[in-house]
């Protein structure tokens, strides 16, 4: 409980909802920042991931919904929050993947007043979920951005041409990528572009199709960014790759905070010129002089709990600001940390076995940082790891198994 001057009641702290996907080291983290300072947690996960999240020590309860339906997602939503807490007391909800950040858009009408949501304005958002406004915004704020065509019909496949292959396509937003869900795709000729571009397009995707910046795994840097509801305080720990789950791109299976100026900058940049608020994160490429915008992700990063070990925690700072509309008084300021994704190591091995060295001289490497985490386990909270250990023996004996019979 938040603490009182004597002979005041003691201030129950505001319960925070937070819409999950089975992305188990960005939620965990996120409910250990938020449980560790009393902060009564609750996590709906859309799909089937509850119970790895109910086994933290700090998570109140936890509760699967599995349908795709935006209304009857939130629906069921309010329905079951209203069980578990008082349909009275006020509540703050954040979102941790694009998809939730567009159920809580597409339902703001129908939003109960007591919900205190994680989401910018109607406008900001809209633009932002959208992979080639949030482009255009990139280019506006005077960032670097590498050569784009946005291709939403078949008649629009023909100005890809004048972009130099290989080139990466991927949805306009989440929702857009027709019947083969798929983040990116690189395609190194133009028969392989073409195939791709009328597949997708033919089961109703937009598609953003983009010069690929073929550079390194620690070429990828990053700022876990937070900015008030008021915009009047940002926060932001940068930092860079050192490994990535592919051997073109994916997600960090092990990265370092770094104090990157030029990377600071450019958010902030971003930042102004599309008037975010809340938690997000940036992502750039340097390469050769150049400093890239990527893409802008309009929630909470996945990665956020390596700005958390290096004394950033935007998580802890939009709960604040949303539910007691207060700002850190001192930013403060980030320091060295390493942080390791093992699932997304085991990713990479699986495709390319032969790295397991690489990922040994990594570990020794992440091994002498002066500051570590893990992705899942928190020697303060084992048991959902030991969760999700389980879960993924149990699916390597299922397809070990498959093999055999097959």
């Amino acid at each position: 409980m938040i603490a009182s001057e004597p002979g005041q009641r003691t201030e129950r702290p505001t319960p925070c909802v937070l819409l999950a996907e089975e992305v188990w080291g960005s939620t965990l983290h996120a409910i250990r920042s938020l449980g560790r300072t009393g902060v009564p947690v609750f996590v709906i996960t859309a799909g089937q991931g509850s119970t790895i999240y109910r086994w933290s020590r700090f998570c109140v309860a936890a509760q699967d919904i599995t349908t795709s339906d935006p209304v009857a997602f939130m629906d069921r939503t309010r329905a079951w929050l209203d069980q578990e807490t008082s349909p009275d007391a006020e509540v703050v909800v954040i979102p941790l993947s694009d998809r939730l950040v567009e159920y809580l858009h597409k339902t703001r009408g129908s939003t109960p007043e007591r919900w205190k949501v994680s989401i910018p304005t109607p406008s900001v958002t809209e633009t932002l979920l959208d992979k080639a406004l949030s482009l255009q915004v990139a280019e506006r704020a005077g960032l670097e951005v590498p050569p784009w065509m946005e291709v939403r019909s078949v008649d629009d496949i023909a100005t890809t041409s004048d972009l130099v292959l290989p080139v990466v396509v991927r949805p306009t937003r989440w929702s857009s990528t027709g019947e083969d869900y798929f983040k990116v795709k690189l395609c190194h000729t133009e028969d392989q572009l073409q195939s791709v571009m009328t597949d997708a397009i033919g089961t109703g995707a937009e598609l953003i199709v983009q010069s690929y910046i073929n550079a390194p795994d620690e070429a990828v840097e990053f700022a876990i960014s937070w900015r008030s509801n008021d915009r009047s305080t940002t926060a932001s720990c940068t930092g860079r790759k050192r490994r990535q789950s592919g051997l073109e791109g994916g997600v960090m299976a092990w990265g370092e905070t770094v104090d990157l100026p030029d990377v600071a900058t450019g958010a902030v940049q971003f930042l102004d010129e599309s008037g975010f608020t809340g938690l997000g994160g940036i992502e750039f490429i340097r390469s050769d002089g150049h400093l890239w915008f990527i893409e802008f992700n309009p929630r909470l990063e996945a990665i956020h709990f390596l700005a958390t070990a290096a004394g950033v925690d935007t998580v802890l700072m939009e709960y604040n600001n949303r539910a007691r509309g207060s700002v850190p008084p001192v930013i403060p300021v980030q320091s060295p940390a390493a942080g390791w994704v093992g699932s997304a190591w085991l990713n990479r091995l699986n495709h390319r076995p032969g790295d397991w060295r690489v990922a040994l001289t990594d570990r020794r490497a992440f091994a002498r940082a002066q500051r570590r985490i893990k992705a899942v386990m928190d020697p303060r909270d084992p048991l959902p790891a030991a969760m999700v250990l389980a879960r993924l023996v149990s699916r390597g004996l299922r397809r070990v198994s498959n093999r055999r019979s097959s």
